[in-house]
């Protein structure tokens, strides 16, 4: 049976950007991604053409000359966490936002995705600047048309010379599925995160826990049950009851017939796990 691939792309969904934290000559370390809600559209363009290098008459070498991407970035509206932590507009004590001449540029990684044929392609660019949004607006007429704001692009190479990164025909489902988790990082390779420990109350787990098994189910007649995760120093453990944030130690509530636990396991330059847990609850 042949392999499904992607043939066009259609629209823009789950943008997020995730600020730089560190960078040097070999990697970078980025906060946890933060989701732009209302994306409408991107359109980057390719910045830096090949160059010839001239000797003896003819072309005697090719220069790369690949200095990243520029373009536009629609959005129905500019959140604000996204105006305080890249645009550095500050919050008063009145709630109001002031933006500053003299503000910090911010770099930061911007990931996204298109519904494609087949499968949802995720990238990531990873050295991102952002200009400030344009102020426009217009008196009512008899028909009403949505503004949109925009904002200037710049994605250049990391000083590694990494540009961006996208998901394929071939990656794996960890990586898919932890791709809005942490920033994907190509020294992934390098390692992964892991829990060290999940439990379910005392209801047992099918298969036995197993930091290198993924899925899991549980059957309870319980209403709660505490969902608890850990991981090793430096991991951050995220977890989710049917779709829902939910803390490490504390209860949950279970509808009955099938829930779901999700929990992500991640860390800057390592590979992100993801744990399933299809948990039935049944009566007693």
């Amino acid at each position: 049976m042949s392999t499904a691939k992607n043939k066009v792309k259609f629209n823009l969904k789950n943008v997020h950007y995730a600020i730089m934290t560190s960078s040097d000559d070999s990697s970078a370390s980025y906060s946890t991604p933060v989701a732009i809600p209302g994306a409408v559209s991107l359109s980057m363009d390719a910045s830096g053409e090949p160059e010839n290098f001239y000797a003896d008459g003819i072309a005697y070498y090719v220069i790369n000359n690949n200095m990243g991407y520029e373009g536009d970035l629609e959005i129905a509206l500019v959140p604000e966490s996204f105006r305080t932590d890249v645009l550095k507009e500050a919050l008063d004590a009145n709630g109001v936002l002031i933006e500053s001449a003299d503000a910090d540029l911010t770099r930061f990684a911007l990931l996204f995705e298109f519904d494609g044929d087949q499968k949802h392609i995720r990238h990531v660019m990873y050295n991102c600047t952002a200009s400030r949004p344009s102020i426009a607006g217009q008196t009512n007429e008899e028909s009403k048309e949505v503004q949109t704001e925009t904002i200037t692009i710049t994605a250049t190479p990391l000083p590694n010379g990494k540009v961006r990164a996208k998901t394929g025909d071939t990656t794996d489902a960890t990586t898919y599925a932890g791709w809005y988790s942490s920033v994907y990082s190509p020294a992934s390779a390098a390692g992964t995160a892991k829990l060290s420990t999940l439990t379910i109350g005392s209801v047992s787990l099918s298969p036995s826990f197993d930091a290198d098994t993924n899925s899991y189910t549980a059957t309870t007649t319980d209403s709660t049950n505490t969902v608890s995760a850990t991981a090793p120093s430096g991991v951050t453990v995220t977890i989710l009851v049917n779709n829902s944030s939910h803390t490490s130690g504390e209860s949950a509530t279970w509808n009955s017939g099938t829930n779901t636990v999700t929990v992500v396991a991640s860390k800057t330059g390592l590979q992100s796990s993801v744990y399933t847990v299809t948990v039935t609850k049944s009566a007693s």
